[in-house]
């Protein structure tokens, strides 16, 4: 009998388990775009081609792996044509683990993505999360630059120079689609119409100059 209740009582966890959805609560500091182009190990263009979760055999922790094809790299050093970049939490079954504020690029995504580190274990590998991940969408012949809510990116301006009491920045982000001190944005795709977005290269080229 003892033996038949311990084997009920495995069966009950493991089902508990299977079903479960875990959520993880961050902090995030508020960043300059400056920092965000400077503490870069390698920013690039580039598209989704896979996103997996796996299980980690040594802790059982779930990953996300987010393979991106290299379209151009605009900092840093980096040989391949792909690169597989590893995000905490996703879904295995029915287990869903997932960390507020993080979102990880999906497949077919373009975007120009300012990666923190290439090897560390981190979070994300984005830095500043949603602040260091831009979304590419072409309009009219057009590739145009959004943050990871849809907004329009209608310019990106050094802030480096301008004292802190003045930028009176937070010291978090509030939302999982914050944008760095610096970064400027429409409300929504229709403004685009009344404010000239921001295209890839203008981006690319704001980014060279900061980085300079």
């Amino acid at each position: 009998m003892n033996s038949l209740l311990k084997f009920l009582s495995k069966i009950l966890i493991l089902s508990i388990l299977a079903n479960s959805k875990s959520l993880f609560a961050t902090t995030v500091l508020k960043m300059d775009i400056d920092q965000i182009a400077i503490k870069a190990e390698l920013v690039f263009e580039g598209e989704v081609l896979l996103r997996e979760s796996r299980r980690e055999p040594n802790s059982g922790i779930i990953n996300t792996y987010v393979t991106f094809s290299i379209l151009e790299v605009i900092k840093g050093s980096y040989g391949a044509n792909t690169i597989e970049l590893k995000f905490a939490g996703g879904s295995i079954g029915n287990e869903v683990v997932e960390v507020n504020g993080l979102l990880i690029p999906v497949e077919g995504e373009q975007g120009i993505y300012f990666v923190e580190s290439i090897n560390r274990n981190l979070i994300t590998p984005l830095i500043g999360w949603s602040q260091g991940h831009f979304i590419v969408q072409e309009q009219n012949g057009r590739r145009i630059v959004y943050t990871v809510d849809n907004r329009p990116v209608t310019d990106i301006q050094s802030v480096s120079s301008i004292p802190p009491t003045i930028k009176k920045l937070s010291s978090v982000i509030k939302s999982d689609s914050d944008v760095a001190a610096g970064v400027l944005v429409g409300e929504n795709q229709e403004v685009i119409t009344l404010e000239e977005p921001l295209l890839v290269e203008e981006l690319k080229s704001r980014v060279l100059e900061m980085i300079k």
